[in-house]
């Protein structure tokens, strides 16, 4: 091994390691290398919430906000540093230095590696880009009483409440606002992955359900709310572009799919059909398709909209959760029953669209959750992003 890849695999192993140790889940190329973190413990996760509500209200009694002003960087000097570092450490995410000798701060006004390595790790725990800065959206976060958080707390708690003491040995657990997917094995996170959810105005709801197959290049027939205010315009405007992608008009109660026509877009329009694409690659839900029985037509997909995942707050389906790694999951869920990467790979390419049983299908949880206590026994809160805490 050449000096520049071993100095490059020094450096994946620590980074992976410092995911880690901050409270970042395994992706599933480390997954091989780091042993996989726990879950949380569905049986005791609301009394944990309820402990550090209590917390936080004892913190509230000597709660001071920061003076307004400008954001803070690295390398600055002002006594509203000294207001941070303290802030800080009333939160517990300030405890000196990083690294194994815990030195004093000589100048508590100073914005040094102490302040940004708490700031980082207090920035990861709310679900703020982590910039290692005091950006608006930090302060704006940092303004929120103690007090108000301690509700969120409780709050959330009451909503752990509703989900089984023991959801068995193999679940899925999806958090909206974290934007995440879990596959818990054994009390174990053996893959996690983004995740896009419904935006404000065509909510992912939340359910209890399992996951009954898994469906290889899928056919997409297009719901009706979808149907009328997005794609019913653009067949109206170009019907050759979207019989290229793979619509094509068919009747309810029917499997027969006809091009579309001005006839099929007035039958589609009238609520005697609607649009269906066919499978293949250029398909809107990709190449995997997890099947959850529900009314409300959720399924868990692959996605061509990839550049989604690079965005911090992903909030932008129709409903449906897109997954970032759908072919790892397919391959977790089908293992047992004899597949490999290999054979998942091979069923993804081609225009057929297969489905297959999942043996003893793992339950699914679809969950709202602003807060929560992790493994690691750190509090962590979430964008409210359908403004359901309020």
């Amino acid at each position: 091994m050449s000096t520049r890849s071993a100095h490059k695999r020094h450096w994946k192993i620590l980074l992976s390691a410092i995911a880690l140790c901050s409270g970042g889940l395994l992706s599933p190329a480390g997954a091989a290398r780091l042993p996989p973190p726990d879950a949380v413990d569905f049986a005791t996760a609301g009394d944990q919430l309820r402990t550090h509500a209590q917390r936080y209200r004892t913190i509230a009694q000597s709660w001071r906000p920061l003076d307004a002003g400008a954001p803070l960087h690295p390398g600055q000097r002002t006594p509203r540093v000294a207001q941070l570092r303290k802030l800080l450490r009333s939160y517990g995410d300030y405890t000196g230095f990083p690294g194994p000798v815990q030195l004093r701060a000589s100048d508590p006004q100073r914005f040094d590696a102490g302040v940004q390595y708490a700031l980082e790790r207090y920035q990861r725990r709310h679900g703020l880009a982590v910039t290692g800065s005091a950006d608006d959206a930090t302060l704006a976060e940092l303004a929120r009483p103690p007090a108000e958080l301690a509700r969120l707390l409780e709050l959330n708690a009451s909503r752990w409440d509703k989900l089984p003491d023991a959801p068995g040995e193999r679940y899925i657990l999806v958090n909206i606002p974290e934007y995440q997917l879990q596959l818990v094995e054994k009390q174990k996170v053996s893959l996690a992955m983004k995740t896009v959810v419904g935006k404000s105005s065509k909510r992912t709801p939340s359910m209890n359900s399992k996951v009954a197959s898994v469906v290889f290049n899928p056919t997409w027939t297009v719901p009706r709310s979808i149907l009328l205010t997005d794609l019913l315009p653009k067949a109206r405007s170009n019907p050759e572009a979207m019989h290229k992608r793979g619509y094509r008009v068919v009747k309810y109660g029917t499997n027969n799919t006809n091009p579309i026509s001005e006839k099929g877009i007035e039958s589609a329009a009238s609520g005697k059909a609607t649009l269906r694409q066919i499978a293949g690659p250029g398909n809107t839900l990709g190449r995997v398709k997890f099947v959850v029985p529900n009314k409300q037509a959720i399924f868990l997909h692959d996605t061509q909209a990839q550049s989604l995942f690079e965005h911090h707050h992903r909030a932008f389906s129709h409903g449906c959760i897109r997954l970032e790694e759908p072919e790892e999951l397919a391959y977790a869920l089908l293992k047992p029953q004899g597949w490999d990467r290999t054979r998942v790979a091979q069923a993804t390419t081609g225009d057929e669209s297969v489905t297959i049983r999942v043996d003893n299908p793992p339950a699914v949880f679809i969950t709202y959750l602003t807060a929560w206590v992790d493994p690691l026994g750190r509090v962590q809160f979430r964008p409210d992003i359908y403004h359901l805490d309020r």
